[in-house]
């Protein structure tokens, strides 16, 4: 912050005694064009510039040219000319009180400690100035009180622009002594001055707009896609949760790491394989809940299996470890599915149409093989067990027997058809057999206007374009974009 209050005090301090002889008048616009680069960190032209106005110049002839002349060569690692610099600065400055000349005694001490040479009193060792200005990121709060001083610091710049506008009247007033060879030169002059005026003024309005842009920030690793309810599944640090399409967050971030998400429904599990936590979101109602844990559901079964996707008719399977009967739950209604018909009528009725060969408890007889027939997905298809392991399904409408070799899993039944696994394809099939690869997703398409584009940073920011023009959003509170809000400032 030291070396900005040194910065200040060069625009602010730049005095109306410009005299009217020719050299003086040049050196001191080099001067002041070689502050200005400085002041904007472009230290390469601001030596350059330096340069140029020592040669209007007969010799160093005060602290401010000493000064500006040591910090240049510093900053170019030039000790050598520094300390020379620094030298003649404190033989003109003798004010010692004052926080600048603490800043150059440590600085010109760092200088002759690279050049090998100590002061009598050494000074702490500081870094290089240009290169510690940057702030640390701000929070909530602070960047609220920087953002009011950004807008003080405009004034404060109007003020000082109205200085140079009368350092300009009174430079009209000497050039015209110098005669009519001198009115290009004063054209120049005032030509210069609105320019250094006009980037003064763009620098702070670009830099109060980065700092108001912060608060339309989205901080999170990833987004996925959003559907007709304007909500998406995003993640944050290995953490899933629900956000709409103007940043809120809906369903704060919790401890689940992959996702499944279809028909205006979102299962969030804890592991993609064999997971034993499962949260289902309705995108609709926007409410969710935890499944019922898998031991309530078989005591013998460690986790959940193979999980289906979601349907709207609120059917969810699973095929749970352990157990001869599939996990089939209904979030509508937040039961699990059983058969309303009778265990021993349903297998009476079962062989009486020939579906079935003949049974006794839990098994039926199939083409001579004796199977546990287990949970109903829908559509009157079950289940096969044999040897306690998965057979197949049995569609108990016309006796079809479909073998899990082929047909390795079924999702509940749902507008006519089933979620069918095949090695690593999904399908959908109706209640006949026929497959197809398509079927209509309820989650519908996303119609919204919103952008999520994420920076080189990694941060995401919203864009909407409204009425032509782009705005940052975040929540109900939109931002023009940069370019047209500084324009906008301007006028």
């Amino acid at each position: 912050m030291r070396i900005n209050f040194i910065i200040l005090l060069f625009i602010f301090a730049f005095p109306s005694a410009i005299i009217a002889q020719s050299n003086s008048e040049m050196g001191a616009y080099y001067l002041m064009r070689s502050e200005a680069l400085f002041f904007n960190k472009e230290i390469n032209r601001s030596l350059e510039l330096f340069n140029k106005s020592l040669e209007y110049m007969d010799s160093i002839p005060n602290s401010r040219v000493a000064k500006l002349g040591m910090l240049l060569n510093f900053e170019h690692k030039k000790c050598f000319e520094a300390s020379s610099y620094g030298k003649s600065y404190f033989e003109f400055e003798k004010d010692k009180s004052t926080e600048e000349y603490q800043y150059m005694l440590k600085t010109y001490d760092y200088i002759l400690k690279e050049l090998g040479t100590d002061m009598e009193e050494p000074a702490r060792y500081i870094e290089a100035p240009i290169n510690n200005i940057q702030e640390p990121f701000m929070d909530n709060e602070e960047l609220d009180k920087n953002t009011e001083e950004f807008g003080n610091s405009i004034d404060e710049l109007d003020k000082g622009i109205e200085e140079l506008v009368r350092d300009i009247e009174e430079l009209d007033h000497n050039i015209e002594k110098l005669g009519r060879d001198n009115e290009e030169h004063k054209v120049l002059m005032t030509s210069i001055f609105n320019e250094e005026i006009v980037d003064k003024r763009f620098d702070s309005l670009n830099n109060k707009w980065i700092n108001l842009s912060r608060r339309y920030e989205v901080h999170i690793d990833s987004i996925y896609e959003f559907n007709k309810y304007k909500l998406a599944v995003f993640s944050k640090n290995n953490q899933l949760g629900i956000m709409d399409d103007t940043g809120n967050i809906i369903e704060k971030p919790q401890s689940y790491n992959h996702f499944l998400t279809y028909d205006g429904y979102a299962l969030m599990l804890d592991k993609q394989d064999h997971p034993t936590k499962i949260y289902v979101y309705n995108f609709k109602t926007r409410q969710g809940f935890v499944l019922p844990e898998i031991s309530t559901f078989n005591s013998n079964s460690l986790h959940y299996g193979k999980v289906m996707l979601p349907r709207a008719n609120g059917l969810i399977v699973t095929y749970p470890d352990n157990s001869n009967n599939a996990y089939v739950f209904n979030v509508k209604s937040k039961l699990f599915v059983t058969s309303d018909t009778e265990r021993e009528h349903f297998l009476r009725k079962l062989k009486k149409n020939d579906i079935i060969e003949t049974y006794k408890a839990e098994q039926v007889r199939v083409k001579g093989r004796w199977l546990t027939i287990g949970s109903e997905l829908g559509a009157g298809v079950y289940e096969l067990h044999e040897f306690g392991n998965r057979y197949g399904y049995l569609n108990t409408l016309d006796g079809k027997v479909w073998n899990e070799k082929y047909y390795n899993y079924l999702g509940g039944f749902c507008n006519g058809n089933f979620e069918l696994i095949e090695g690593e394809k999904r399908f959908w099939m109706d209640v006949d057999g026929l497959k197809s690869e398509t079927n209509e997703d309820e989650n519908g398409t996303y119609s919204g206007d919103s952008r999520f584009v994420k920076r080189e940073d990694g941060i995401y920011v919203i864009i909407q374009n409204r009425e032509g023009k782009d705005y940052l959003i975040y929540g109900d509170e939109a931002l023009l974009n940069q370019e047209q809000f500084i324009e906008a400032a301007s006028r």
